[in-house]
C-alpha cells in the first residue's frame, strides 16, 4: 500500500510539473523491494558456509612449536632479507607439514610463554595463527626495552603447566636466537626432569646480522652469535634435549619425529571450517537498493 501510495503521489506531481514517466515497469520497483528485504532478512540471520575436513590424528603424541618473538629476532643478514623470526615461521611451516598426523600448538616466547594454539592437525587453524597472531613484539615482554628479553627459563611453564593435555609423546621445539638473559637453573631442570616433554632447539642467528630500521642499524642491539650457539648447547644439556643450527633444520625435524616414534594410535577426526555469509548477503544486497535509489533520483 505504501508503495502504491508513493507512485500515486510521484505522478501527481509528474503531471503538474508536465514530466514524463520514468522507464522501466513499476513491478520491477515491487521486486527490488522484495529483493532487498529479503536479502537484508537472509543476512541479519547470519548464514555460514561450513566446509567439512576429515583427517588422521595421533592421539597418543602432541608437538608445541614456540617462537621466540623477542626483538633480537628482528635481525636480519642485510636490509630486505628475511629476519631471524621470518625464517623461524618457516621452519614452524616445515616442521608442521613434515608431522601432518600429530597435532602441533604453537606458542610465543619472550621472558614468559603465552599459548596462542593447542595442538591440533588443522592445518589452517595453525597458519591463520601463525601468520595473524605471533610475531616480534606481538606480544611483547614485560622488558621490552631490554636488547635480552628473552628468557629460556620461561620453557619450564610446558613442563609445568598442562600444555599438552596428557598425551604419552610430548615433543617441545624451540625456535630462539638463544640471546637468553640468566635464568634460575634449579627451576628449569627440575621442571624437566619430572616431565615426559622432549625438548628440541633451534637456534636462528649468525655472523654479521643487524636489527635495521627505518633509518638505518639499531645501535642499541649488539649480536653474539658465538655465546649464543653455546648457551643453546648449554640449554639443551640442562633439559636433556638436543640443540640445531637453524641449517640444520632437516636434522632437528628427524629429532622430532625420532621422539614421536613410530607406533602409533590414529583416530579419524572431523571438523568443520566456518565462513560468515552475512557480510556478501548484505552486499547483495546494494544491488537492488541501488536500482531503488536510480529510479527514485529520475522520478
Amino acid at each position: 500500500m505504501a508503495f502504491v501510495r508513493t507512485e500515486r503521489r510521484a505522478e501527481r506531481v509528474r503531471s503538474l510539473l508536465r514530466l514524463g514517466a520514468p522507464g522501466g515497469s513499476p513491478w520491477l520497483t515491487v521486486g527490488a523491494l522484495a529483493a532487498v528485504a529479503v536479502l537484508v532478512g537472509i543476512g541479519a540471520a547470519q548464514p555460514v558456509l561450513e566446509e567439512w575436513d576429515e583427517r588422521p590424528e595421533r592421539v597418543d603424541a602432541q608437538v608445541f612449536i614456540a617462537l621466540d618473538t623477542s626483538r633480537s629476532m628482528l635481525a636480519s643478514r642485510a636490509p630486505g632479507e628475511p629476519t631471524r623470526f621470518e625464517r623461524a615461521a618457516a621452519a614452524a611451516r616445515r616442521m608442521r607439514e613434515a608431522l601432518r598426523e600429530v597435532p602441533v600448538g604453537l606458542a610465543s616466547m619472550t621472558d614468559r610463554v603465552l599459548p596462542h594454539l593447542f595442538p591440533t592437525t588443522n592445518p589452517r587453524s595453525f597458519e591463520s595463527v601463525l601468520s595473524s597472531s605471533i610475531g616480534v613484539d606481538k606480544p611483547a615482554s614485560d622488558q621490552a626495552g631490554d636488547t635480552r628479553a628473552t628468557d629460556l627459563g620461561s620453557t619450564r611453564f610446558f613442563a609445568e603447566g598442562n600444555y599438552f593435555r596428557g598425551a604419552q609423546r610430548q615433543v617441545l621445539v624451540v625456535f630462539t636466537d638463544a640471546e637468553t638473559k640468566d635464568y634460575d637453573v634449579g627451576r628449569l631442570t627440575g621442571a624437566f626432569a619430572g616431565s615426559a616433554i622432549e625438548p628440541i632447539l633451534v637456534r636462528f642467528g649468525g655472523e654479521g646480522e643487524r636489527v635495521y630500521g627505518p633509518e638505518g642499524v639499531e645501535e642499541a642491539y649488539v649480536p653474539d652469535p658465538v655465546s649464543a650457539a653455546a648457551e643453546a648447547e648449554r640449554y639443551a644439556q640442562l633439559v636433556r634435549g638436543e640443540a640445531f643450527d637453524e641449517r640444520e633444520l632437516a636434522g632437528a625435524i628427524q629429532a622430532a619425529q625420532s621422539a614421536l616414534g613410530s607406533e602409533s594410535t590414529i583416530t579419524q577426526v572431523r571438523t568443520a571450517d566456518i565462513q560468515p555469509l552475512g557480510p556478501f548477503v548484505f552486499l547483495a544486497a546494494l544491488v537492488p537498493l541501488s536500482f531503488l535509489l536510480v529510479r527514485r533520483n529520475l522520478a
